[in-house]
């Protein structure tokens, strides 16, 4: 009888401490941001300028050639498509910007609402996408610089951007770049943000000028003869290609934390900027299809050669430099999402608190930066990280169908600190559409691709039923569950079709994440109630009260048994 009475115990302990754990890990946090450091700097115009240099330029001066070798002149529509369903994943974003004021904008949008790993996991995968970014940017513009001053009948020496030494290319030039700007961002945000608002007005200065000078060399006939070449198959594949050149605009919501009226600012910019990308990325389309044949665009460079082949010299210069004034943009807006990524997850103690240390003079994350500039300058310097191309796709493609999914989760009603039920179909909805991209690209099997298709319409109805919480007075996303369940499908789907190097260095890299967590994060987080600070930091409102209280009954109860 005793030895029953001592099993059971065993199993009711056993069963608190996996509830207690799966709570930690699943629990909605209620986010307070409200005793952060960093200065509100931030007007309308520069989280425009600020988004344009995160979203617009890259894809436009390389991404949509490549895409026109697939569909053709056609590419104009997969523009339009693609730009179309970005808007639904950009209303979840400016939904979570308007309330959740914080610097970790993806990061903290997911833990916020999903829980402390799966938040974990994307801050995770927002230090791949931003770091070798900024390294992929920085070599891309060394080959630029290169071109430019080619156009001059002078030659910079091959050592200085791509010396190979022992396997290893090294980009000499493409670290300093990373180190300048690196020295810019801690003189302060708003002396960066003025030099990159420059930058930025060049940039879109030249793709402007690129679209209007076009429309005088285009050749109407490539139009009227075959504007569809490769049929509709080709228009799918392109928008394949043609999502990368939008991906980027949610890094603008990592600004929130140093905005002056975050709630009105951060919706009208990211809209805005994601309208100026559709014009700019469909308009670069029009007429480099226009103007030259497609073989002529199967380079990184495609939008230089193409004026390069059928416009005067002058024109060409111009061209070359907006692209380098492009790319240093990017590099410099994920030169600044990445210490604030860094500095919100220390702040929520998944990392050590040297992240979280603020200069009392700029007030900007010091130590973060110098962080993510010794890391960005090493693989810049080393490593051909075009070969990681398609993980850091992959990566900023599931982020964006999570926080689309996070926006349903904070949407309805909860139960004990977190909604069982939406948590279950938002999980199912991600796996179901993922396995349904894996059947049609990879023709598996037509029936499961429609049998999944039926459980994603069944999903979207069971929760488009269920009883929203009253939202406060702020932007809000319209239609949901229908914009946010849109979104998440568009980008998982095209997740699904990223190439199989791609998926096993992100699950490699997810892997090594949750490891670092449950060493690190896990035993350090201030959700922990066992650390010295837990009652106080627990109780400063990170969680629902609801929880707070099972938390420390089990505490207790542990204690007890102890």
């Amino acid at each position: 009888m005793e030895d029953s009475t001592s099993e059971r115990d065993q199993i009711a302990g056993t069963q608190r401490k996996l509830s207690y754990f799966m709570m930690r890990l699943l629990s909605r946090v209620k986010f307070d941001a409200s005793d952060r450091k960093l200065k509100k700097v931030l007007n309308l115009y520069h989280l425009i300028f600020l988004g344009i240099s995160c979203t617009v330029g890259s894809g436009a001066y390389s991404i949509v050639g490549l895409a026109a070798q697939k569909a053709g002149p056609g590419i104009i529509c997969s523009f339009i498509i693609v730009g179309l369903l970005c808007f639904f994943t950009c209303l979840p974003y400016a939904e979570f910007a308007s309330k959740i004021q914080s610097s970790g904008f993806s990061y903290s949008f997911v833990y916020a609402t999903c829980g402390e790993l799966l938040g974990y996991i994307t801050g995770h995968f927002l230090h791949l996408v931003n770091i070798f970014s900024t390294a992929i940017c920085a070599r891309c513009c060394c080959a630029y610089i290169a071109s430019f001053i080619s156009m001059f009948g002078l030659n910079i020496p091959l050592w200085l951007y791509d010396w190979e030494v022992f396997g290893c290319r090294l980009c000499i030039l493409g670290a300093l770049f990373v180190i300048a700007l690196s020295l810019l961002m801690l003189t302060g945000m708003k002396e960066s943000t003025t030099v990159n608002n420059v930058i930025s007005c060049v940039n879109i200065c030249t793709l402007f000028f690129a679209v209007i000078a076009g429309l005088f060399y285009i050749d109407a006939d490539k139009y009227y003869d075959d504007f569809f070449p490769f049929g509709a198959k080709g228009i799918f594949t392109g928008m394949g290609l043609t999502f990368y050149a939008f991906l980027g605009f949610e890094g603008l919501t990592c600004f929130t934390e140093e905005a002056l009226q975050p709630e009105k600012d951060l919706p009208v910019s990211l809209v805005i900027t994601l309208i100026i990308a559709i014009i700019v990325n469909g308009g670069i389309a029009l007429v480099m299809t226009g103007m030259a044949p497609l073989a002529l665009m199967n380079n990184n460079q495609s939008l230089l050669a193409v004026f390069k082949y059928r416009c005067p010299w002058w024109m060409a210069v111009i061209i070359s430099i907006g692209s380098i004034s492009g790319l240093t943009a990017c590099q410099s807006a994920s030169l600044m999402c990445q210490p604030r990524t860094f500095y919100s997850m220390s702040y929520d103690r998944l990392l050590p608190k040297a992240f979280m240390r603020v200069n009392p003079k700029t007030q900007v994350p010091d130590f973060s930066i110098v962080v993510t500039c010794i890391v960005a300058t090493v693989i810049t310097l080393l490593f051909d990280v075009e070969v990681a191309g398609n993980a850091v796709s992959l990566c900023g493609l599931l982020i964006a169908a999570w926080v689309d999914l996070s926006v349903i989760v904070a949407r309805y009603e909860v139960d004990c600190g977190f909604s069982k039920n939406i948590n279950r179909c938002s999980v199912a909805f991600f796996v179901l559409t993922l396995i349904m991209g894996f059947s049609l690209y990879y023709n598996i099997s037509l029936l499961l691709a429609a049998i999944c298709a039926v459980l994603l319409c069944a999903i979207y109805y069971y929760i488009q039923k269920q009883p929203q919480v009253n939202m406060p007075k702020s932007f809000v996303c319209p239609c949901v569950p229908l914009v946010p369940l849109i979104g998440a499908a568009s980008f998982t789907l095209m997740a699904s079709i990223v190439p199989a190097d791609g998926w096993i260095i992100v699950l490699v890299y997810a892997g090594l994440g949750v490891i670092s967590y449950f060493m690190y994060g896990y035993w350090q987080s201030k959700l922990n109630p066992y650390r010295r600070e837990s009652v106080a930091s627990v109780t400063q409102a990170d969680l629902p009260m609801e929880a707070i209280n099972e938390l420390r009954n089990r505490l207790n109860s542990s204690k007890a048994e102890s």
